[in-house]
């Protein structure tokens, strides 16, 4: 049964929540411990309220792999594993969690997690033509090197306009949904409010409070913009085609004129247009309430939060500003809430909430309300610093306790992280660290500023957008594009300012905007992998829904950990990190304990060690392989605990 928290315990968390404001620029780990103390003592009064006593610690070697696979998404290194078992530090957890939340590997996990939440595509259908979405996924990439704050990045995101290319990657965010309007602002309202509203799109939601209504005065807010630029080109894409039949502009090697003009046109339709926005929709045809008409026109309205009123007779054309200024507001209610929700089920396993249709804390629930009271203010305190607040979540004693065996009984991540399986990404990078040496080299080539047609050089992106968006007429267009096309097919045009491989190539309409040299890791490869690829075999998010990622495993699963890519990237090339372990000094029982190792992490028991030693002296390299097949199967590996 639950207990209510005593008067005298109220009191000694209300000081606690009442402590002064960090300094947001400069966190530093001293900060960071008191902070873990203070939510200890918030989870420790849950904990004796509700008749429950603390979890014991893990060992370190647990500890090790379930830190590194929350906060850099992947299994340790031999290497990592080595200077993590030989630091005599009292406080070696602390300084292991720093490492990690202040390396590559943080940047790449946090990728992954930013792919999922904001759906984002690498390339997308657009104006009848595929375009890519890089301009987006690259402002994130530099947003999570740059640790910028979750309120600053949704700030862009919802205003950002101009060309995504040459201006800020954050105004393609609306252009996700080109097309869906009311679909982005559902999705928008989930992401960054943690509120469901896409029952509320067709009629009053009989399981929350929010009424259709609500819906669309809030999609008014966003209603109206346009993509940015020269969409008019494709009037002119019927002559392409017709002269794509002859064999003067249908090169081998360089393609359709049409798909030539797509390439290039895509470059400048990229993004919102500045000025556009109407801040006004009509309800729709079917609209069935008492508080407004079919057809009515209605302006952007705030249901909760700061009171932000758009006029419904004229358009509103810094709506969008208006927009984003009330989602990050300090009055709105559940921003900071819906934010710190996502970070606690990140890094604890287990949600602090249990209502489907708000993602966001429940201030006043009277078992989490006071812990959650807490999570909201160190967010605000550490100015949405996610890099600073997941690794203080990681710092407190919940999170080193024992793993409990479900998210039931794990009691919100209180009583331990719920043991849970590796998502796609987490066993694609597990496996990447026992091929790579360094896990985190670069292998992700790109770059912004100069424009490569099927390997043929055009010129700097930024002059191409300004020269499509000169031309007065779409004549004027189609005959630059006609001798565009005779530079690169007859070689006459600009000379290349650099010697090596473009790393731009646009074929077939579609827009490859980046190079990998070799394996890599998730984040690194196209957004979302390809449909036969192992992370999608594995249950990658399609990127169509918010957080659509799926957990579930499957016989196809276990044959590939089995006989396909475990074999194939890492058990059978001969320069793999894991392979090394062969060439290396030490008898077959030292080199069969270090395999071990370096997939489970822990060192092996003695039977366990003399299986991979007889494994070794029986079969070679054929027994590495047999080894490495083996225990990438096992729930150990598998799963967090």
């Amino acid at each position: 049964m639950i207990r209510f928290l005593s008067a005298a315990c109220l009191a000694a968390l209300g000081a606690l929540l009442l402590t002064p404001a960090l300094p947001a620029a400069e966190i530093t780990p001293e900060d960071m411990d008191k902070e873990a103390a203070r939510l200890d003592a918030l989870i420790s009064a849950v904990l004796e309220s509700s008749g429950k006593s603390e979890p014991s610690r893990v060992d370190d070697a647990t500890f090790l792999r379930r830190a590194s696979l929350v906060a850099i998404g992947r299994i340790p290194t031999l290497s990592e594993i080595r200077e993590f078992t030989d630091d005599r530090a009292a406080d070696k957890r602390n300084r292991l969690i720093s490492r990690l939340y202040h390396s590559k590997g943080y940047e790449s996990h946090m990728n992954n997690w930013l792919h999922d939440h904001l759906r984002l595509t690498e390339v997308k259908l657009q104006g009848g033509y595929f375009s890519s979405n890089s301009p987006l996924i690259n402002w994130t990439r530099q947003a999570v090197r740059e640790n910028r704050s979750w309120k600053a990045m949704t700030r862009e995101l919802l205003s950002a306009r101009g060309n995504g290319w040459t201006g800020s990657g954050a105004s393609h965010y609306y252009t996700r949904d080109i097309g869906m309007p009311l679909d982005n602002s559902a999705n928008t309202l989930r992401a960054f409010l943690g509120i469901r509203m896409e029952c509320a799109q067709c009629h009053d939601d009989p399981d929350s409070r929010w009424e259709r209504i609500d819906f669309y005065n809030l999609a008014a807010f966003t209603h109206g913009k346009s993509n940015y630029g020269r969409l008019d080109f494709l009037k002119g894409r019927g002559l392409f085609i017709n002269m794509s039949s002859a064999d003067q502009y249908n090169v081998p090697g360089l393609h359709h004129l049409h798909f030539f003009s797509d390439a290039i046109g895509q470059y400048a339709a990229s993004g919102i247009e500045p000025g556009k926005g109407s801040g006004r929709i009509k309800l729709p045809d079917d609209y069935q309430y008492a508080d407004g008409d079919p057809g009515e026109m209605v302006g952007g309205r705030t249901p909760f939060g700061g009171r932000v009123r758009l006029e419904p007779k004229k358009p509103t054309p810094d709506s969008l500003e208006q927009f984003a200024a009330w989602v990050v507001g300090d009055e709105n209610p559940t921003f900071a809430g819906a934010i710190a929700a996502r970070m606690w089920l990140r890094v604890m396993g287990a949600a602090l909430h249990k209502n489907d249709n708000e993602e966001f804390l429940d201030l006043k629930d009277p078992v989490t309300g006071a812990l959650g009271s807490g999570l909201v203010k160190l967010m605000k305190d550490y100015d949405y610093n996610l890099r600073a607040f997941q690794q203080t979540l990681m710092l407190t004693k919940a999170f080193a306790a024992k793993s409990a065996p479900d998210k039931e009984t794990s009691f919100h991540g209180l009583l331990g992280r719920p043991i849970e399986r590796m998502s796609a990404e987490q066993i694609w990078d597990s496996l990447i660290t026992l091929v790579l040496e360094d896990p985190e080299s670069a292998q992700r080539i790109e770059n912004m500023e100069y424009l490569y047609l099927h390997g043929r050089y055009i010129g700097r992106l930024d002059d191409i957008i300004k020269k499509v968006h000169s031309f007065k007429t779409v004549k004027e267009y189609q005959e630059w594009i006609i001798m565009k096309y005779d530079e690169a097919r007859d070689g006459t045009g600009p000379e290349a300012p650099e010697p090596r491989p473009p790393t731009y190539i646009a074929g077939h309409g579609r827009l490859m905007t980046s190079a990998i040299l070799g394996i890599a890791r998730a984040s690194e490869l196209p957004s979302p992998a390809n449909p036969n690829h192992f992370l999608q075999k594995f249950g990658q998010s399609d990127r169509i829904s918010i957080d659509g990622a799926t957990k579930e495993g499957s016989l196809t699963q276990t044959l590939q950990m089995l006989n396909g890519a475990t074999q194939k990237i890492v058990a059978n090339p001969k320069d793999t990190a894991i392979r090394k372990i062969l060439q290396g000094p030490g008898t077959n029982a030292d080199k069969g304990a270090l395999l071990f190792q370096s997939v489970l992490t822990r060192q092996p028991t003695a039977p366990e060690r003399a299986l991979c030693a007889r494994e070794l002296d029986e079969r070679k390299n054929k027994g590495l392989a047999n080894i490495v097949s083996g225990l990438v199967c096992t729930p150990e590996f598998l799963f967090i605990y």
